[in-house]
């Protein structure tokens, strides 16, 4: 007896669904690139106010890391459609997600102005074709981090029970500051201290370069430890571990003297010494793709 077809049929009258072909760097050329990548991998609040293009009626918008449920989208009571980096859902691409959900946003708004339809979380299918985010954005604002989920609710929306519960979910949040003076450079207190180093080079350029820093031991920051580096769409994340509590503004110096031998190393284009060699192997052995 043959094996039965495992070919999904169609059902009359729909179209088949599209195929999302995966994205390595969805975000690139955008200039929210590093923000957005931050609030999907390693921000816990933060938002980014955005406006969408005269296609899409130039609707003011905001990015959010996270929505209640794992939702892909809101629209608030006070009309703010909010847009989910951390959702339950994703296909390869997730710029093709983002632009699904803020399609689906803009018309559950439509119909709430018109009465038919209620505020609140969509459910949103994001295999569903759809633009992709950067085709349908204006304009972009730097990221804001949040010291808890009060977004999820328009201002005056807001009482005691409401606070209550915004408080109660904001405690399980990883505290997480900017290093001041820096760019895509965040501190975060997981019990040990960490810092984590959004990077926008090439991937390989940037590990050329971080392989001369290590091979002179100037990896570093203050007295932490590199602990290797994480790959998220498509942007490398260099990770450092503090042996002891230190504060993200005591940090900035140390940023800084790091980056500018990074870029100094970046500009260097002598072939890698045998030492360099051994060094950047072990340092790409260590990076992992999230």
């Amino acid at each position: 007896m043959g094996k039965k077809s495992r070919r999904k049929k169609l059902v009359p009258g729909k179209a088949p669904r599209p195929i999302i072909p995966h994205v390595a760097r969805p975000f690139e050329g955008m200039s929210a690139e590093a923000d957005l990548v931050a609030m999907r991998e390693i921000i816990p609040a933060a938002t980014l106010d955005a406006t969408t293009t005269d296609e899409y009626g130039s609707t003011p918008f905001q990015f959010v890391t996270l929505l209640p449920g794992g939702a892909p989208a809101m629209v608030r009571d006070d009309g703010q459609i909010l847009i989910a980096l951390q959702t339950r859902s994703a296909t390869r691409d997730a710029a093709h997600d983002l632009g699904v959900a803020l399609s689906a946003a803009l018309k559950r708004k439509k119909l709430i102005d018109e009465g038919e339809a209620d505020a609140g979380t969509l459910t949103v299918d994001v295999r569903d074709a759809g633009p992709r985010i950067p085709d349908m954005i204006a304009s972009a604002k730097p990221m804001e981090l949040q010291e808890n989920l009060g977004f999820w609710v328009s201002p005056g929306s807001r009482d005691e029970q409401v606070e209550q519960a915004i408080e109660d979910t904001s405690k399980e949040l990883i505290p997480t500051r900017a290093v001041p003076g820096t760019t895509n450079t965040y501190w975060h207190d997981m019990g040990k201290h960490f810092v984590r180093w959004i990077r926008l080079e090439d991937e390989d350029q940037l590990f050329t370069a971080l392989a001369r820093l290590q091979a002179a031991g100037d990896l570093k920051l203050e007295n932490a430890q590199f602990i290797g580096a994480f790959r998220a769409l498509g942007l490398s994340i260099p990770v450092f571990e503090f042996p002891e509590p230190v504060e993200a503004e005591a940090l900035t110096d140390s940023v800084l003297a790091l980056e500018a031998k990074l870029e100094a190393a970046l500009q260097n284009e002598e072939p890698l010494n045998d030492d360099e060699k051994r060094a950047r192997a072990g340092l790409v052995s260590r990076q992992v793709s999230l």
